[in-house]
């Protein structure tokens, strides 16, 4: 079974928006970055996301993967919605009020929508490496914040499956609740493979990965 914290209920989206052209990631290719360069680049491009509700709040992580003049588009993970709830995105020393979401839950897949253009985006992706590599991705935990963190994966667990989230591959990396949504990076070229989206029941070790070719998919899906 799939824990994905709090947040693990998928509720019917209440708002639609179209997808403008050029939303998606695309696979360009580029420079492999150093680590140091690496780690200040994903420091402008992961973003805090607060959840807001009238009695109680949750927090998850993002990233802003398309921007243009005046809006940009934070992606995370569709269980991180909730009725009723206000989404601040923190960039830096801003905190800014989400104007709207789009959301594809069978990836457990969601945009929300910022009132800023004009930022520091993460497009480019790869498949999942199918060879030992080494990674990057932003660790929520409770008592420590958020943190980057580097981890070797040895490989994927192809034979871990998760009902709830079929999209998902198994990946050795530790998630906990306010981990979801973050992107993971191959340290290699500095490309997107996938987003965390939760955890193995009990196995915090174990997490859940919807691989950067099925967003990619979606996002070029809603653009047609």
């Amino acid at each position: 079974m799939l824990r994905a914290g709090r947040w693990a209920t998928v509720i019917v989206v209440a708002l639609a928006l179209a997808w403008p052209v050029g939303a998606a990631p695309t696979p360009l290719p580029q420079a492999s970055p150093g680590i140091d360069q690496l780690r200040q680049f994903l420091q402008a491009v992961i973003v805090h996301i607060d959840i807001d509700m009238p009695e109680r709040r949750g927090v998850c992580t993002g990233w802003v993967g398309w921007t243009e003049s005046a809006r940009s588009a934070v992606y995370t993970a569709a269980h991180c919605f909730q009725p009723d709830a206000r989404y601040r995105v923190t960039i830096g020393t801003e905190n800014i009020l989400s104007a709207g979401f789009t959301k594809w839950d069978a990836l457990d897949l969601m945009a929300l929508w910022i009132p800023r253009g004009q930022l520091p985006v993460l497009r480019a992706w790869k498949h999942m490496p199918d060879t030992p590599f080494r990674a990057m991705y932003m660790l929520t935990e409770r008592g420590n914040g958020s943190r980057l963190i580097e981890v070797d994966i040895p490989r994927v667990y192809s034979e871990i499956r998760f009902e709830n989230r079929p999209a998902a591959v198994a990946l050795p990396l530790y998630s906990y609740p306010g981990t979801s949504g973050s992107p993971i990076i191959d340290l290699a070229d500095g490309r997107l493979i996938g987003m965390v989206v939760g955890y193995l029941d009990d196995r915090p070790d174990i997490a859940a990965v919807v691989p950067a070719q099925s967003i990619y998919d979606a996002l070029i899906a809603a653009t047609r």
